[in-house]
């Protein structure tokens, strides 16, 4: 009995362990770019004395006390390299999936449905589609990570419901992922501020849980504003707030079709077409139903919350779902395929929410009464009484018996997708034929477009340093943005070449460089960039407002 009790746990972890192997396969596919790197630079401050990032200037989503300490924790062991934002990414998405299949299980009265909720989770996000995919769920820190404190948060209030520490451990793990993605405000504390104040209304319980869990929610949004202000005055990092505002309406309909595509990325129903046709149109078939299932249980859980009977967690996550999906739709956010990641905390939250609600079929768990459910609400409790099974609908009947089957082939199938595609590893970073170039000619410091900077300092592990810089009324400028102050210091840096992207000129342009420094001692030319080497310090005199 002693060792059947370790093998529950055991099987997770090498579950587990299986599927970050995997996912390091599938991250390393990915070029590392200069967003990922400009992050893994931060980390290694941070973890060697500059604790509140002093001089630096970060993105608008500043990962500063989630993702940025991953990556330190890393270097610990890695060093400042391309392999540990793989790493990283590989370990991020392998906690969502195990922390989703844990919220899953959480809704079943049984183990059989408990099982297969955790089943239905693990089908949805098991298999990332490659392509925009690889780069949306396992790259850089692309608000994906930001999954796994909100399903922490929800899983503390579905299993730790009678705790009264609960609203507090809540309240600050959402404050938690909020100081590093300003998105968890949206798709964390509003829905539960939503939810539970409008559930405290229905009952009129002004005092019980659901009263504290709407405040603890408010109180997240304060207490990160004033985490990073503080940070910020103490001399810290600066973080440039979210452009957000309202688009205008007759642009939505559009909008909402490009996030319908995002939807199919991110759900595998829309394949890149780089396996084998079969593979790609099975995987489709496939992940179709997952998608189904999520919008469904969306509906049902906005008219069961409607009624005032729905579950908790499961209104939360239909918020939480709808509050992401439509601000990127009504939002000026740029919108292309590329910005699947601004939905991509969707992906668990919709599995969690399609498996929470099989497993209430599969228990047949109908909702309470509305007297009951407001009885049970004041009681901080979302128990429904179980009915008979004189009673069950014929498709549950039906769901019941062939819905393990169906279960178990299309899990089979990806898991064997998982195992046996081996996705072609990528460059190292972008830009890496010219940091070879720089690399071999001895070059070790010098100025560049953004896209070409930071990714190249990782990629050679800091044997070169490229840092970025902007455009700026015919001169090359300091950019502020992933940069800090110290890189732009004559005094302690020597630069003396300038690396450019032909395609991309806001960052800079051959004339910028030719009115600023003259002619160039040498001119290399590559397909996509062009390096010119000068022979004296390119920082004597150069601009930066940061």
């Amino acid at each position: 009995m002693r060792h059947l009790r370790w093998a529950g746990p055991a099987a997770v972890v090498v579950a587990a362990a299986g599927l970050f192997a995997a996912y390091l396969r599938m991250a390393r596919a990915v070029t590392v770019n200069s967003d990922g790197a400009s992050n893994a630079l931060q980390a290694w401050d941070l973890f060697h004395g500059n604790v509140l990032l002093r001089g630096w200037t970060l993105s608008d989503v500043s990962f500063y006390p989630t993702e940025l300490v991953q990556y330190g924790i890393i270097q610990l062991v890695t060093g400042v390299t391309t392999d540990q934002i793989h790493i990283a990414a590989a370990l991020s998405w392998t906690l969502v999936v195990c922390f989703a299949a844990w919220l899953a299980s959480s809704a079943a009265t049984s183990r059989r449905s408990g099982a297969a909720a955790a089943g239905v989770a693990v089908a949805v996000l098991v298999v990332p589609s490659p392509g925009v995919g690889y780069q949306t769920l396992l790259s850089s820190p692309n608000h994906t990570g930001s999954a796994v404190p909100l399903l922490i948060a929800w899983l503390l209030i579905d299993r730790a419901r009678d705790r009264p520490w609960l609203p507090y451990a809540v309240g600050a793990v959402l404050a938690w992922g909020a100081m590093g993605d300003p998105l968890i405000t949206f798709v964390g504390a509003a829905p539960l501020i939503a939810v539970c104040g409008a559930r405290t209304v229905r009952a009129r319980a002004w005092g019980g849980l659901d009263g504290r869990l709407a405040l603890a929610g408010a109180g997240s949004v304060v207490v990160s504003h004033a985490a990073l202000w503080l940070i910020e005055r103490a001399g810290g990092f600066r973080a440039p707030r979210p452009p957000i505002e309202l688009s205008p309406v007759g642009v939505w309909p559009d909008r909402a079709g490009t996030v319908s595509r995002m939807l199919g990325i991110l759900f595998g129903t829309a394949r890149p077409h780089v396996q084998p046709g079969w593979v790609e149109v099975t995987l489709q078939v496939l992940r179709v139903p997952g998608l189904a299932l999520a919008v469904v249980a969306v509906l049902v859980t906005a008219v069961a919350a409607v009624r005032g009977r729905a579950d908790r967690v499961d209104a939360v996550l239909a918020a939480a779902i709808v509050c992401d999906l439509g601000a990127e739709i009504v939002s000026t956010l740029p919108i292309d395929l590329l910005a699947t990641r601004e939905v991509a905390p969707v992906l668990p939250l919709a599995a969690v929410l399609a498996a929470r609600l099989t497993a209430r079929a599969l228990d047949h768990r109908r909702p309470a009464p509305a007297a009951v459910a407001a009885t049970a609400a004041s009681a901080g409790s979302d128990a429904a009484p179980a009915t008979g099974s004189a009673t069950r609908p014929v498709l549950v009947r039906r769901l019941r018996s062939a819905g393990p089957a169906v279960l178990a082939v299309v899990l089979a199938v990806q898991l064997t997708a998982l195992v046996a595609y081996a996705p072609p590893r990528a460059a190292p970073v972008e830009g890496q034929e010219a940091a070879v170039w720089l690399q071999g000619h001895g070059l070790r410091y010098g100025l560049g477009s953004y896209w070409v900077s930071n990714n190249i300092t990782v990629g050679t592990a800091r044997q070169v340093t490229v840092v970025p810089t902007l455009s700026d009324h015919g001169r090359l400028v300091g950019m502020c943005w992933q940069t800090h102050t110290d890189m732009y210091d004559p005094a302690r840096h020597d630069a003396r070449f300038v690396l450019l992207e032909k395609e991309r000129p806001m960052y800079g342009t051959e004339s910028d460089v030719r009115t600023q420094y003259g002619p160039p001692v040498t001119r290399q030319e590559f397909p996509a960039y062009v390096i010119f080497v000068y022979d004296r310090n390119l920082l004597d005199g150069f601009a930066t407002t940061c």
